[in-house]
């Protein structure tokens, strides 16, 4: 936004400073119609630096040059379709580039017609508008730090999102959709507004409204407009495309395959698709999805499903429908920021005058929760809360239990805030280990004091329970082969696990950190 002073002699753009750290930082992929403002992206060192230590630098370079040809046939005076054109190619130029924003005002300078314009995709239900622009708006009014956004062209339709599954990080031009934001080594989150907007079908309709008595007759003027908007009948033109959705469940096996191979760490936030309840006479929870995510929470790939987080329902305001990842993705940054990664969000208002769509009942609350296990909004004295941060399977890795058994030490770990805390000790172990890779000697005491140190901050910040730091974390020197340094560090986290195994190795130069969770009985 830019403010002029003294006949436009003098421009005053504000922009908050930029923080090179943010504690958690959140991904967000989906759709920005309308022109980009290349030149106030341009105008950005800070933000261009980040992208290209990333190694996004050609793409960088092959944006310049599709600015500078915009610039150069504008000086030409050339026709107004050869610009069009030109701009097209810039606009595509922008698109599954991951950009860093540390504010609303930096997304709205850059993308000012994103709110506003209309969408390819029209829905009866969700709109013409995409989503994208309330989520950044929802995730920085909340707190959000640090916020990656990836413009998926709108013409790619869910194939934009997941197009380059799998696909290695190491070939940074080759990376489309969901792959983008993989190489940010301090992502933790990442959420896809756009893309629960794409599954909501188009001809969903909302909740009826209630007819109300015939007037009685009377003489009106002619040319008297009688209707009231709601119609039993409605024109050609107000029927959207039926363009079919894709099920829950591949969508997941699909966002999960890279996420398990590439980024463990990393944690996902999607909302329940909808679907029409005859006996409700409204949109309501996809039935069959809720059945396919009952049966993959038994299957052998279950533990997978921990890096999902499913939450329910939408929100809206003013009439439009959006998801409500990004209030959530902003509270937990603000959360992690303020209390620690491994606090829960739960039952902290939510920033947002938005209401709940659609309503839930308490029995349907508490079945949702329980079982496939969703994390559900609720709206009390006018302030939106967040009651549980559910998962739909226990924060544990694949083989320290068995899928489908219930048990009350299983359930007691269905805690999204575990699964965001062991993602962050990986990508901090991770970080430690780059600064120790030229440290191989064995005997080397200082890779172990630095992990000492490291947990004793933990401990001291109460992540950690226990009176004394030796009752809290415990390291020791794992069995190894040649050119292997290894570390057993047992920590015991203040809720809900007992005891978490984290195998520190460094192999041949290169250094991993696994974990391996170990519930207790006290829930």
């Amino acid at each position: 936004m830019t403010t002029e002073f003294l006949g436009a002699r003098i421009q005053l753009n504000p922009r908050p400073s930029a923080r090179t750290a943010a504690t958690l930082e959140v991904g967000v992929l989906g759709h920005c119609p309308g022109r980009v403002r290349i030149e106030r992206l341009l105008a950005m060192p800070a933000t261009l630096t980040e992208i290209h230590q990333l190694g996004f630098g050609a793409r960088l370079a092959a944006l310049k040059r599709a600015a500078e040809s915009v610039a150069v046939a504008q000086a030409n005076s050339a026709s107004s379709k050869e610009v069009e054109l030109l701009r097209d190619n810039l606009d595509l130029a922008v698109a599954h580039l991951p950009i860093p924003l540390y504010s609303l005002a930096e997304f709205r300078d850059i993308f000012p017609l994103a709110a506003s314009a209309a969408t390819l995709y029209k829905s009866q239900l969700a709109g013409a508008k995409a989503w994208l622009p309330q989520a950044v708006a929802d995730f920085f009014t909340n707190g959000g730090e640090k916020l990656w956004l990836v413009r998926i062209p709108e013409a790619e339709g869910v194939e934009g999102f997941l197009s380059t599954l799998p696909v290695s990080l190491l070939e940074v031009e080759a990376l489309r959709g969901l792959a983008c934001l993989l190489p940010i080594e301090k992502l933790a989150l990442i959420i896809l507004p756009d893309l629960e907007r794409l599954q909501i079908p188009a001809n969903l309709p909302d909740i009826r409204r209630k007819y109300l008595e015939n007037p009685k007759p009377t003489f009106l003027p002619l040319g008297t407009l009688l209707d009231d908007g709601h119609r039993e009948r409605r024109y050609s033109t107000e029927i959207f495309a039926d363009i079919p959705t894709q099920p829950l469940i591949s969508l997941l096996g699909r966002l999960l395959a890279a996420a398990r191979a590439q980024r463990p760490d990393i944690q996902f936030l999607l909302s329940l698709p909808l679907s029409y309840s005859a006996s409700q006479q409204s949109p309501a929870v996809d039935s069959l999805a809720l059945d396919s995510l009952e049966l993959a929470r038994t299957s052998v790939d279950a533990p997978g499903l921990r890096q999902v987080q499913m939450l329910f329902p939408y929100l809206k305001l003013d009439g439009q429908l959006f998801s409500a990842t990004g209030l959530i993705a902003g509270a937990i940054a603000a959360n992690s920021a303020q209390r620690g990664i491994w606090r829960s969000v739960a039952l902290q208002p939510l920033v947002s005058r938005a209401q709940l769509f659609p309503a839930l009942t308490m029995q349907e609350i508490i079945a949702l929760r329980e079982s496939p296990g969703i994390g559900l909004l609720s709206q009390k004295a006018g302030k939106l809360k967040l009651d549980d941060e559910r998962l739909m399977v226990p924060a544990l890795h694949a083989g320290d239990y068995v899928p489908g058994v219930k048990s009350v030490r299983l359930e007691s770990m269905r805690s999204a805030e575990v699964v965001r805390f062991i993602g962050y000790l990986i990508r901090e172990l991770r970080e430690l280990g780059e600064n120790l890779i030229f440290n191989l000697d064995a005997q080397d005491p200082r890779p172990r004091l630095m992990l000492e140190r490291f947990f004793l901050d933990l401990f001291r910040a109460g992540a950690l329970r226990g009176s004394l730091p030796e009752q809290a974390f415990r390291i020791s020197p794992a069995s190894s082969a040649e050119n292997v340094i290894a570390f057993d560090i047992e920590i015991a986290p203040a809720f809900p696990i007992d005891k978490i195994v984290i195998t520190f190795v460094n192999r041949s130069g290169q250094w991993f950190a696994g974990d391996n969770l170990t519930g207790g009985s006290n829930g």
